[in-house]
C-alpha cells in the first residue's frame, strides 16, 4: 500500500509540474478577470464581558475594491478604523480613538459572546468548578 501511495504521489507531482500552455499574458488576463468579478462580505464580533474587551470587523469586496472597518476595546480605549484597498493601495479613511476607562476589569461571572457571518453565534462562560481558569462553550 505504501508503494502505491508513493508512486501515486510522484505521478501527481510530475503531472502538476508539467508546463501549461499558458503565456504570461494569458495568466495576467485571467487574474484581471477574476479580480473584476470577485465579491465577498463577512463580519465578526466578540463581546468579552469576562476580560472586559471586545473586537469587531466587517469587510466587503466588490471587484478590486475592498472596504471595511475594525474596532477593539481593551479597557483603556476604543479604537475604530475604516479603510479601503483598491488600485491606489490600502488607505485609512477614518481612525477614531476614544478613552473608555482605567484598564480592563476581570469579571469571573461574565460571558463572552462570539458571532460571525461564517461561524454563527455562541457564548463562553468561565468554568469555576476547577481551581484553574477554564472556559466552557455554551453554544445555544
Amino acid at each position: 500500500m505504501f508503494k502505491f501511495v508513493l508512486i501515486a504521489s510522484l505521478l501527481a507531482t510530475v503531472a502538476l509540474s508539467a508546463p501549461i500552455d499558458q503565456t504570461e499574458e494569458d495568466r495576467l488576463e485571467l487574474e484581471r478577470q477574476q479580480n473584476e468579478s470577485a465579491q465577498y462580505s463577512f463580519n465578526s464580533n466578540i463581546d468579552d464581558q469576562i476580560n472586559d474587551g471586545s473586537n469587531s470587523r466587517t469587510e466587503t469586496r466588490d471587484g478590486s475594491t475592498v472596504q471595511g472597518s475594525y474596532s477593539y476595546t481593551d479597557g483603556f480605549v476604543k479604537r475604530t478604523v475604516h479603510y479601503i484597498a483598491d488600485e491606489n493601495g490600502y488607505r485609512v479613511l477614518k481612525d477614531e480613538m476614544q478613552d473608555i476607562g482605567d484598564g480592563p476589569r476581570f469579571n469571573p461571572d461574565g460571558q463572552a459572546d462570539v458571532e460571525g457571518s461564517l461561524i454563527g453565534k455562541y457564548s463562553i462562560k468561565l468554568d469555576k468548578s476547577d481551581e484553574e481558569k477554564h472556559y466552557k462553550d455554551i453554544r445555544a
